[in-house]
């Protein structure tokens, strides 16, 4: 869908800060198998960043009051203005985590995306700088001494860019995936947003639900392929694109987001699938 111009309001809260969440998230550009792509609008996700076999994303953990996710700052002279991104945020202390990540992260090409909002009612998302084709690189400073240990990280981006940062509402690759039974109907959830990996079952099998969600919690589940896949139909508490069923062959996935309902139920709303 191309952009139709519309008037553009304060947002509710206005120009009140907005929580970010502390871990933020770090890809190896080579290491992604497919790039969300943006809509016609050029700013919106579609889909998700999904990796190559036995690799992930990275968290870091941030001092959380030192996190910048600015929007992008316009420059350049008429005819080629474009963007710079320059997100950055402090880590605490000097650990030998912190610093095997600088040694293997350097100079590498890299996006960042910083998870925004969800804790006061709006719907959350992560704000993504740097692409595949305009790559983000790390840079530190440190700073040890009687005042602190601390890490400033910062990310540049070698060339400016003609997009914005983007906003992605997909899930996340980490190095742990839960599984999840064979013959569940039932998907416990309660490891958090992110990726369920699902087994092949001894019979046919229709997943009706999904415990322990949280509202506005994305979901992402994996086939499994196999003689019997497990499958979720248009019903129960599953709300699904055109009403089309999906089944779990391998290599497909679902993306759900989670909505409270009164009485402490959930509805999943398929934000996409493949």
């Amino acid at each position: 869908m191309s952009y139709i111009r519309v008037n553009v309001k304060k947002p509710a809260g206005g120009g009140a800060p907005i929580g970010k969440s502390a871990d933020v998230v770090v890809w190896d550009l080579d290491e992604v198998a497919n790039w969300a792509p943006r809509d016609g609008k050029k700013v919106a996700m579609v889909g998700n960043i999904t990796m190559l076999a036995g690799k992930y994303a990275t968290i870091i953990q941030a001092t959380q009051s030192t996190i910048s996710a600015p929007p992008a700052t316009s420059e350049g002279d008429e005819d080629r203005v474009a963007f710079t991104q320059v997100p950055e945020f402090m880590h605490p202390g000097d650990s030998l985590e912190y610093e095997e990540f600088v040694a293997n992260m350097t100079n590498k090409r890299v996006a960042v995306g910083f998870r925004i909002g969800g804790c006061d009612g709006e719907s959350p998302y992560y704000k993504v700088y740097g692409t595949p084709c305009n790559p983000l690189y790390l840079v530190v400073e440190g700073q040890d001494n009687n005042e602190a240990r601390m890490q400033t990280i910062r990310f540049q981006q070698a060339t400016p860019s003609r997009n914005l940062p983007g906003r992605y509402y997909g899930t996340i690759t980490y190095d742990t995936t839960p599984v999840v039974a064979a013959d569940t109907t039932d998907v416990d959830v309660a490891a958090g947003e992110g990726r369920y990996q699902l087994s092949d079952n001894t019979a046919a099998t229709v997943i009706t639900t999904m415990s322990n969600a949280v509202n506005q919690g994305v979901y992402t589940l994996l086939g499994s392929g196999g003689d019997n896949p497990a499958s979720i139909t248009a019903a129960n508490e599953f709300i699904l694109a055109g009403a089309v069923e999906w089944t779990g062959d391998a290599g497909a996935t679902l993306t759900v987001r989670a909505y409270a309902q009164d009485g402490g139920n959930f509805l999943f709303i398929e934000e996409s699938r493949s």
